[in-house]
């Protein structure tokens, strides 16, 4: 990073960025309240518990869950998607799989809809299998899919007053002449059997060439709002609304949009849209959205797209607007109750249970004892070298969401290479394309030796030349996020840790240098490019955010 970028970015943590660790306010929400890659929020309350439901794309377990009672904490109880009977991911490509997932309770059961997107010619032609799946319990056990339909993605339900059930989607038409996505479609849905009742119908476009997508529905007062997502997911973002006396139209549009922080290069959250409008047991409205913290003004994000919330108020005309009358969504929201928020204690995994925790994530299949497993007995995970980190098919990788900008990742791991095609270590990992490794290896006539490499577009390695080492006690490795910078550490005891290679730049493993839609990961890896057989053994993986140590 040069020096008039990193003045940049100093001036824009002192007045605009990432303030974790200042205090927070009783009664306050400080944004974002789900740190990290969890985009597409989308919220029920039901009783004195609220849930929300992101986006997980190609990761697996599929459709991460939280829950909180007063909107300031939240805690993550697990996953909607758990057995590969319920996603198959094989094969999926970058920024593919889960999109969108929405939350909607009736009578007693809990209904998840979501796309599984799959590779096509274009965006008209993908695969866009819509499935939904329901629990009495939001902890699970969710049900199989049941297929809805495949006309696009981002499907919402919505259940009307009188039990009639709809699903609203953003359509799709290959046809020659005819606007690639012209909108929100919408059909009825039988809640017995979760099948389509009758035809498709197109209901609403947005405005002119701003690809309406993310519908969510909502009844007040008799009128129906229809919410949309518009102008893209990123700095063009923002979220509008339109209303109609009948579900199917026609639609009115608001005479202003929403929010959105497209206008304000100085407003922390940033990519503002795709949100869910609700209220709270005393009748407070807010709404959840989507937001990214650049690392400077309209810069690259890598932490992602994460969670946020906003406070509602509904104007004279029976309009919904952000709270005080702007457009501008804020860090700091009044909460409804006079909760203090408690900062998540990342806590060290030493692998001493027999069962992984729920904030792991892992490429595209199930955790299976045949490559990964904790081994109580010697509090180790041990993990089978597989293929390559940039590859689709069986990669050995555990991660977790990196979300803060100054944060630390540490392990130690016990790897014997016995040659170059097989490495184990800690890797910072956007997708197969964009990620760096530190890599335990082996070289002819040296030995094991560390090596530090990646992908940027393509393949790249970033030592002049590899560093033996000694692997009798196993090799303790850190990375650490500073802004832009990245960097890799290694020690031989755990106390003296030397830098290895130059600082890499961590801006481009963000959405807005790839083009994708995940965010940056902290993973642990092996792999073995020969057999398939070696297993190495990590010690212990922990996440430290450096913002408030």
């Amino acid at each position: 990073m040069n020096k008039v970028v990193s003045a940049i970015f100093v001036v824009f943590i002192l007045f605009f960025g990432v303030r974790t660790g200042m205090a927070d306010e009783e009664g306050e929400i400080r944004n974002p309240v789900l740190r990290g890659f969890n985009p597409d929020p989308c919220i029920v309350r039901v009783g004195e518990y609220y849930y929300i439901v992101t986006s997980s794309f190609e990761w697996f377990p599929g459709i991460p869950i939280y829950r909180s009672k007063d909107l300031v904490n939240w805690e993550q109880i697990g996953h909607v998607l758990m057995r590969k009977s319920q996603l198959d991911l094989t094969g999926i490509a970058d920024g593919d799989g889960v999109y969108a997932p929405s939350i909607t309770y009736h009578d007693g059961l809990y209904y998840v809809m979501y796309t599984v997107v799959q590779g096509g010619v274009n965006w008209s032609l993908k695969g866009y299998p819509n499935y939904i799946v329901t629990a009495k319990n939001p902890e699970g056990p969710w049900s199989e899919p049941v297929l809805v339909n495949a006309l696009g993605f981002d499907p919402s339900l919505f259940i009307d007053d009188d039990g009639r059930a709809y699903v609203l989607v953003r359509i799709f038409d290959h046809r020659k002449g005819k606007i690639m996505s012209p909108g929100i479609g919408m059909h009825e849905l039988d809640l017995k059997t979760l099948q389509p009742v009758g035809e498709p119908k197109f209901i609403y476009s947005g405005w002119a060439k701003s690809s309406a997508e993310g519908p969510k529905m909502l009844k007040k007062d008799g009128m129906y709002y229809l919410f949309t997502a518009e102008g893209g997911t990123g700095y063009g973002h923002y979220q509008a609304v339109a209303r109609s006396k009948n579900v199917w139209g026609p639609y009115e549009r608001a005479p202003r949009i929403f929010y959105s922080s497209r206008e304000d290069s100085t407003a922390v959250i940033q990519k503002a849209g795709h949100g869910t409008l609700f209220a709270t047991p005393e009748g407070e409205w807010y709404t959840t959205h989507l937001g990214s913290r650049p690392l400077v003004p309209f810069g690259p994000c890598p932490l992602g797209r994460e969670t946020c919330l906003q406070k509602v108020s509904w104007n004279e005309a029976g309009w919904p607007e952000l709270e005080g009358g702007g457009t501008v969504p804020a860090e700091t929201v009044k909460a409804p109750g006079p909760s203090v928020r408690h900062p998540e204690k990342e806590e060290k995994d030493t692998f001493d249970t027999p069962v992984l925790n729920d904030r792991y994530q892992f490429l595209r299949e199930p955790a299976s004892p045949d490559w990964i497993y904790p081994d109580k007995r010697e509090g180790v995970l041990r993990m089978r070298g597989r293929r390559a980190l940039g590859g689709l098919y069986g990669q050995s990788v555990i991660a977790q969401r990196i979300d803060s900008y100054r944060q630390r990742v540490e392990t130690r791991v016990r790897f014997e290479p016995e040659n170059y095609r097989q490495s184990a270590g800690l890797c910072c990992f956007y997708n197969t394309t964009h990620f760096y490794a530190l890599g335990l290896t082996y070289e002819e006539n040296r030995g094991t030796v560390l090596e530090l490499t990646g992908a940027d577009g393509g393949y790249r390695e970033f030592l002049n030349e590899r560093i033996p080492v000694s692997v009798a006690d196993g090799i303790f490795m850190r990375m650490e996020t500073d802004g832009y910078s990245l960097r890799f550490f290694y020690s031989l005891d755990g106390k003296g840790w030397h830098a290895v290679g130059e600082p890499l730049d961590f801006g481009k493993l963000s959405d807005d240098y790839t083009g994708g839609y995940t965010g940056a990961m902290a993973t642990l890896f092996v792999q073995d490019l020969m057999y398939e057989n070696k297993w190495a053994a990590f010690d212990y993986f922990d996440k430290i955010d450096l913002t408030v140590e």
